[in-house]
């Protein structure tokens, strides 16, 4: 693997007409020179608020994901209980072994942490929101296991309100800030799953939850 990394990069190399590999520095320099003025590329918000931005966006038709602020953690269990019986759905979760959410007074909800292959719902933690394109943004941890994302057919995402960023660079710019390490996986999560593959039909769920209800805790 290594030689063949070692002769793609010669390769590159060789059709830019460079003989070594590039100074680190001037790559550094080339980067920082690039990330200057990233306003000046940016697309401006449609609204003056990140959140308010966020919020019309993951609601929006393209995304349809449905929003529900609360106060704070205390207040998911009885959240996600509202949101599930307003889809007559069981008042069943699946919850990774975050021992936060564990701790937290789930009376009422049937509970467990293996997920089934028709599994109904389950729940994530996102560190942060994109108010740009409506993401939020899923960190990979032994708290946090990427399947309780995907497989679901309901997938719950608490997320602090005070944490949605305007641009994709903000994210980067707040995550390299807040010394958590780099995880094995980061996850956009960007509205409901879907495809309009086959006869430009959109089919929601195709290739992961078919809904996507958010719980914002706090202020911003």
């Amino acid at each position: 693997m290594a030689d063949t990394r070692t002769n793609m990069l010669a390769s590159v190399r060789q059709a830019l007409g460079r003989t070594s590999p590039p100074d680190p520095a001037v790559v550094a320099a080339e980067a920082a020179a690039l990330s200057v003025d990233a306003a000046a590329t940016q697309p401006a918000l449609k609204l003056q608020d990140p959140l308010a931005e966020f919020m019309a966006r993951v609601q929006g038709e393209r995304l349809a994901a449905t929003v529900e602020r609360i106060p704070d953690d205390a207040a998911i269990p009885a959240a996600i209980a509202r949101y599930l019986q307003a889809e007559s759905a069981p008042l069943s979760l699946a919850l990774p072994p975050d021992p936060a959410m564990e701790s937290l007074d789930w009376t009422g909800i049937e509970t467990h942490r293996t997920l089934d292959p028709n599994e109904g719902a389950a729940i994530s933690r996102a560190h942060w929101g994109i108010a740009e394109t409506g993401s939020l943004i899923l960190l990979s941890s032994p708290e946090q296991p990427t399947l309780y994302a995907f497989l679901p057919l309901r997938h719950i995402i608490v997320a602090p309100a005070a944490s949605v960023v305007p641009h994709m660079e903000d994210f980067w710019v707040a995550f390299r800030a807040s010394g958590k390490a780099h995880p094995r996986n980061i996850n956009f999560v960007t509205g409901v799953s879907g495809t309009a593959d086959i006869e430009s039909k959109l089919v929601r769920g195709a290739h992961g939850p078919k809904a996507l209800h958010i719980l914002l805790t706090g202020d911003v």
